[in-house]
């Protein structure tokens, strides 16, 4: 058999491969069809190759816009009921505290306590020297007894008829006078001495054995330990929601905490604050509370929802109201909030979602309604 050669190869195989109505179109035909489906087999893939080009561009297009926003930190919050507490700063004051003073002149004689000792109702806290007060005392009460005498006699002749009835009233009031002379020396001697009003503790000594005091001078004072007070000011807009009897507690700065109950809410306002005085009744059994000490005074007015947060991430928008940044759908939204009570722990804010996504970092950095990137918090910590 003699050997073929290629082009009759290649041309057997064409006529074996390609479809009957395409061998039947004649040769010029077929080099147009031809040259027809490599132009669009061109076409097709040139736009197939630019389609998948723009699509990988407009990805790293996008996560290039996502990697330019902004990243803050976030903590995922939860409400609770929490008893709203009005917070007053004050301090703690005696509830009666007096200053013994003379009530007669002379020299101080002796001074029985001193300061910080316990004394009881009517111990004699100074002594004045007595002077010529006990002779005149003596003199009263012997012109008492001699104007009695003198009474008696005068009635008995009454009734036998050798006195008048003005001689009778004349001898009444001579004997009344002589008692009234008697009570005012005897004031003036007790007076010599100057007695604690009420049991309470000397906490101050104004004077020393020797002095000279006028009347009015004080010689020491006397505070009752119990009960005591925690006194501040209440501003308008919390003074309508307090009573005389609601419980209160008053955090000393020393660190006692001490439980007691409204005693007084002033009527009317303070000329220059415009603020309310606030008396807090506190017990004292022990005398361990001081005058002066200051003190947070907390008020339970009612319960609200509120949610636990740190001071820090507390901000001001453009009018000066204070709340915090939360994240909705991305974006950044402005809540304002307010502060129900402030604890060790944290502060307690109402004004927030029973569930809310607050920035804990970066809220000073981003703007109402901005997208931002955010990063929750470890164990949803606050910052």
């Amino acid at each position: 058999m003699p050997k073929r050669k290629p082009s009759e190869i290649l041309d057997d195989l064409y006529r074996r491969i390609m479809p009957g109505f395409w061998l039947r179109l004649g040769p010029n035909f077929q080099w147009a069809a031809g040259i027809a489906v490599l132009a669009f087999i061109w076409i097709v893939s040139g736009q197939l190759w630019a389609l998948g080009t723009a699509s990988h561009q407009t990805g790293r297009t996008a996560q290039a816009k996502t990697d330019e926003l902004p990243l803050v930190r976030v903590s995922l919050l939860q409400s609770t009921l929490r008893d709203a507490t009005i917070t007053v700063r004050g301090r703690t004051q005696a509830l009666h505290e007096v200053d013994a003073r003379a009530q007669v002149e002379g020299v101080v004689q002796a001074i029985h306590f001193e300061k910080g000792q316990r004394v009881r109702k009517g111990d004699i806290l100074c002594e004045i020297q007595l002077n010529d007060r006990g002779a005149k005392t003596a003199q009263a009460q012997a012109l008492v007894d001699q104007m009695s005498k003198e009474l008696g006699v005068a009635q008995e002749l009454f009734k036998e008829g050798f006195r008048s009835k003005t001689q009778m009233a004349a001898a009444q009031a001579n004997y009344e006078q002589a008692k009234a002379v008697l009570s005012a020396a005897n004031v003036a001697l007790a007076n010599t001495k100057i007695r604690a009003p009420y049991d309470g503790i000397v906490d101050e000594r104004y004077v020393d054995v020797g002095d000279y005091m006028r009347a009015g001078d004080k010689c020491e004072m006397v505070i009752a330990p119990e009960p005591f007070l925690a006194v501040g000011a209440v501003s308008e807009e919390d003074v309508g929601k307090l009573k005389v009897g609601d419980p209160a507690t008053a955090t000393l700065i020393t660190g006692e905490t001490v439980e007691g109950k409204i005693h007084f809410v002033a009527d009317r306002a303070d000329q220059a604050t415009r603020t309310f005085r606030l008396e807090v009744e506190l017990p004292n059994p022990d005398a361990k509370l001081r005058d002066g000490v200051s003190a947070d005074i907390q008020i339970p007015v009612r319960q609200v929802k509120a949610i636990r947060i740190s001071p820090a991430i507390l901000v001001l928008d453009d009018q000066g109201a204070i709340g915090v940044r939360a994240i909705i759908d991305s974006r950044v939204h402005f809540f304002p909030v307010k502060i129900v009570a402030d604890s060790p722990g944290g502060m307690w804010i109402s004004g927030l979602p029973d569930r809310v996504t607050v920035i804990t970092v970066g809220q000073q950095f981003v703007n109402e309604g901005e997208r931002v990137r955010a990063r929750v918090d470890v164990a949803g910590r606050l910052s």
